[in-house]
């Protein structure tokens, strides 16, 4: 053949199938011979490139697992009768070693490229058609599992209340953007995995299990798709529990009359409190204080009122939560005895003690006040301290003169007042036991004559003052007891 007719190389078929010529010539002798040269060009295997496969991270670190099996349908269309192999390497996919297995571990952080070689399983052909499938991991939200939600349970004591959950919104993002996390909320796990039944109204739930719930986070992120859950956990702390008080009373002994004390608030503790520890009470002149736990009073606490309520907060050390109840503050009126007059006593021997009946002066004393009882005391401090108490009839201890004090104390409030009672030894006259007779002459010898008994004055009196004394003659005894019917004429 001509030599300048030899076809270019690389050469395009222009039929198929189609023949060309082969020569072969010595460069030496210029001795050739010829062959041919069958071209077919075979169909290659329509392939389509996958869409890429794409894996939520759990811990962010740019590597996952890829079911890269998953994509072979998608790749052959459906087609039968194909062999589908997955390669690291565009050079190990054309020469069809090194096949992958799946799952599949991306070992390219983020983003990795593999090939996949697909070829017929029933003809006999070289020809392979390979595209690349692309590996996407993709972070999930990295998260903060919460704190427990705590809220204080309301008045029903029932272990149920409201809880704002999107309180707990930023916690759980810590620092993730907002605007590209969703967070919701739901009661069971499975809800938050698919997701289904989310908490219509996250900012008001009520717990539906008393006093301990768990509830399920699903935070999404809006670019990826990937999501991540955690729990939160519901509790409701019980309130203090408290007992009312009985009113606080005191006796108006400060500045009597004006109705005002100074109370230790802090002895309605006990009482209050039943018992509990680690709660903290204080106390406060309106309820708003007491709610709000501003303006706190404390003790010694001088009333404004009488009665006066004032307000006792209870809060729990540990948990914050708070109750409130009231508290009685009351004066009592104290007793208004009348100063007795002093009780006089006469002095048989002039020893300077005697018998005295103290609750001769009981009535005078009590003056008609109601509900009053009379003790008598040698000393104030045994009055006040309403111990030791005299039994009347009474002898003296000190000579002559002495105070002792009664008690008079209002049997329904316990209030008390002491006065004080004036004891008085009077000296009695001091006269002859025996006076010498009177003997005077009788002139008519009748057996009768007139007596000048004042001329006994000087003998009975003695020393004694004669101003001091009225001196008196009597026809009897009992007479002279009585100090009745005295001799007139004497």
């Amino acid at each position: 053949g001509d030599i300048t007719t030899a076809l270019p190389i690389p050469y395009t078929n222009i039929a198929n199938p189609q023949t060309v010529y082969v020569r072969v010539e010595n460069v030496n002798t210029g001795c050739y011979d010829t062959t041919t040269l069958q071209l077919i060009v075979e169909q290659a295997l329509v392939a389509n490139v996958p869409t890429p496969l794409e894996y939520c991270d759990p811990d962010s670190d740019g590597f996952g697992v890829f079911d890269i099996a998953s994509t072979e349908n998608e790749i052959t269309g459906g087609v039968a009768g194909l062999s589908v192999t997955y390669h690291e390497t565009l050079s190990n996919a054309e020469n069809g070693v090194n096949e992958l297995s799946s799952p599949y571990n991306n070992i390219v952080a983020n983003t990795q490229t593999i090939y996949v070689r697909i070829e017929s399983e029933t003809i006999a052909t070289d020809c392979a058609t390979i595209v690349p499938l692309v590996l996407i991991v993709n972070p999930t939200p990295q998260i903060e599992d919460p704190t427990p939600l705590e809220v204080c349970d309301d008045a029903l004591a029932d272990g149920f209340a409201q809880f704002d959950l999107t309180t707990k919104n930023a916690e759980i993002l810590d620092g993730l953007d907002a605007a590209q996390y969703i967070v919701s909320y739901y009661e069971l796990e499975a809800d938050a995995e698919v997701p289904t039944n989310v908490i219509a109204t996250p900012a008001a739930y009520t717990n539906t299990v008393a006093f301990n719930q768990t509830l399920w986070v699903r935070v999404d992120d809006t670019v990826n798709g990937c999501f991540k859950i955690t729990s939160l956990d519901l509790i409701v702390n019980a309130l203090p529990v408290l007992v009312q008080p009985t009113e606080l009373t005191l006796c108006d002994v400060d500045n009597s009359g004006d109705e005002m004390e100074a109370f230790n608030l802090e002895d309605a503790n006990a009482e209050i409190l039943n018992g509990q520890t680690g709660i903290t009470l204080t106390y406060y002149e309106t309820q708003a204080d007491a709610d709000l736990g501003s303006n706190p009073i404390t003790s010694p606490y001088v009333n404004m009122t009488n009665p006066q309520t004032v307000y006792v907060r209870a809060e729990n050390d540990n948990t914050g939560c708070v109750s409130t109840i009231t508290l009685t503050l009351r004066v009592d009126p104290i007793p208004s005895p009348v100063v007795p007059n002093p009780i006089e006593v006469c002095d048989e021997d002039n020893d300077g003690f005697a018998s005295f009946d103290l609750e001769s002066r009981t009535v005078e004393i009590i003056n008609g006040e109601l509900d009053i009882q009379i003790t008598y005391h040698e000393t104030e401090e045994d009055a006040n301290a309403g111990q030791d108490p005299l039994v009347s009839p009474y002898n003296n201890i000190v000579a002559n003169s002495q105070i002792v004090h009664a008690r008079a104390e209002n049997t329904i409030t316990g209030c008390f007042t002491v006065v004080p009672l004036q004891l008085i030894v009077l000296l009695s006259p001091e006269i002859p036991v025996d006076l010498d007779d009177y003997v005077i002459c009788d002139t008519n010898d009748d057996g009768f004559a007139q007596f000048d008994l004042t001329t006994k004055n000087a003998e009975i009196l003695g020393v004694q003052p004669p101003a001091d004394f009225t001196l008196t003659y009597h026809l009897n005894q009992a007479n002279a007891d009585l100090g009745t019917n005295p001799i007139i004429n004497v």
